[in-house]
Order: C-alpha cells, then structure tokens, then sequence
C-alpha cells in the first residue's frame, strides 16, 4: 500500500449567460452575466495499493481533494420598457471538496521515471458565496444595496489525469500530474439587485476545473 499527499495550482473555467424574458406585451427584459475566475489551488491527499498481481503498473485509490477559486465578473439588467440599464460586479469565490475512487495504470519502462494515465469517480460538495454590486448605469432613481449569495450542491463528480512520477529512493516518489476535474455545478445561483424587487438571474455557473500538481507518494508496506 501507498499513502499520497499533492498540492498546486487550480483554474477554474468561466460561465456566462444571456437570458431574455417578455415581462408584458411590448416589453422584455435582459439579464446577462459572466464569471471570470482567478487561479486558485488544490490540496488533498489518497491512500491506495498496487494491483500488480492482476496487472502489473496498476494501482487504485481513495481520495480526498479540496479545491477554491476567487471568482470576478460581472452582471447587466436591462429593462426595455424604460431604457434602465443596471450593472455591475461580481466578486465571490467557490470551493469543491471531493472524495474519488481512482484508477491509475503507470508504465514502468526501466527508468526511474514512470509515466501514468488514469481517472476517478465520486462524490463533490460545492460552495459558491459572494456578492453581486449594483449601480445604475443609464437612467433609474438609484440602486439597491449589493446582493449577497451562498448556495451549496453537491453530487456526482468525475476527473480524468495523467502525470509522471519519479523515484527518489526507494519506496518514495515524487511527481508531477494534471487533471481535468468536474464537479457539482451551480444552477441560478444568482438575483440580480434592480430598482425594483429583485429578479432571478438564470443560467448555469459551471464547476469544471484544470490542476497542476506536484505529489509524493510513499510505500507504507
């Protein structure tokens, strides 16, 4: 068996949404936005055991992940029956904590160093809390205050890999990976602060993530 400890950097991708909605004959309103996240990191950890009795270069593993990012952006509200347009910020930042079963399969060419492939499933709890700022750009009385957000979900998530690791003594490893992670996502997590009573944003804020790490492994049998 082997315990595994990793840590580095995490980009999450951005979303966006352009939403249009007939309020009354004559009259539509359009809300949009769009997130544009920060590079954040990952740290986690795993524990697992080599299968070479079945296929040699196969392991499987349980891991422990927890991922964050700052997220920016910004947001418009326009109101057609009265030319209003409001605008404003995004500032807020998610975070994935995800426990995965993987699979790894590491091609052992006679060196030193051994490059891998592989992949996971399993479960992810996501957090997106923030606040949206709000101010008139053309026309209104004025705006609301800011409008705050904090909406979990959590379900299935899944992630692809690949990486190399070397041996630096025996039975100890380091290496370097990149995995393609996919968690939870946020379905309207946002209300758009107007003149007026508040009005649902629509859309999808995704939770798909790009990170690379360096690790070190360690046999503990």
């Amino acid at each position: 068996m082997y315990v595994s400890v990793f840590g580095g950097a995490n980009w999450l991708n951005d979303s966006s949404a352009n939403h249009t909605e007939d309020t009354v004959p004559s009259n539509t309103d359009s809300y949009r936005w769009n997130t544009d996240a920060d590079t954040g990191f990952v740290l986690g950890g795993a524990i697992g055991t080599h299968l070479d009795k079945w296929q040699k270069g196969l392991r499987v593993e349980l891991e422990a992940s927890y991922r964050r990012n700052d997220v920016g952006g910004g947001w418009t509200l326009a109101e057609d029956n009265s030319s209003t347009i409001n605008t404003g910020a995004i500032d807020a930042n998610m975070s994935t904590f995800a426990i995965m079963a993987n699979v790894w399969y590491e091609h052992d060419m006679g060196w030193k160093i051994r490059p891998y492939i592989g992949g996971g499933a399993g479960w992810g709890r996501a957090h997106f809390d923030g606040a949206l700022t709000s101010g008139f750009t053309s026309g209104g009385e004025g705006a609301n205050g800011d409008t705050t957000f904090d909406v979990s979900n959590d379900g299935f998530a899944w992630q692809l890999g690949a990486g190399f690791n070397y041996e630096a003594s025996p039975g100890v490893d380091v290496g370097l990976g990149y995995r393609y992670f996919s968690g939870p996502d946020f379905i309207e997590p946002f209300e758009v602060a107007a003149s007026g009573p508040s009005s649902e944003s629509f859309g999808r804020v995704e939770n798909r993530n790009h990170s690379v790490m360096v690790n070190l492994t360690v046999d503990i049998n």
